[in-house]
């Protein structure tokens, strides 16, 4: 999921913290495992991962709307 990968290299970059980036990715895929129902049709996986990719890419632009120098990238 790249939405997830955005989020983690957006709060790395801000905080310097490995430790928060593995608490995002660990959470990440936690709740992918505690929220997937248990048995479904790969219709509906298919339609459970395109809803949280969708509630992550809503995570990733919701600093933007808010600020668009919150996403704003840092020249090295």
């Amino acid at each position: 999921m790249t939405a997830i990968r955005v989020l983690i290299a957006w709060f790395y970059e801000r905080t310097q913290s490995v430790a928060l980036a593995q608490l995002i990715h660990i959470s990440s895929t936690g709740s992918l495992v505690v929220f997937s129902p248990p048995a479904v049709s790969p219709l509906q996986e298919a339609i459970w991962y395109a809803l949280y990719a969708a509630a992550l890419w809503f995570l990733v632009l919701l600093p933007a709307r808010m600020s668009p120098r919150a996403i704003q990238l840092t020249e090295y």
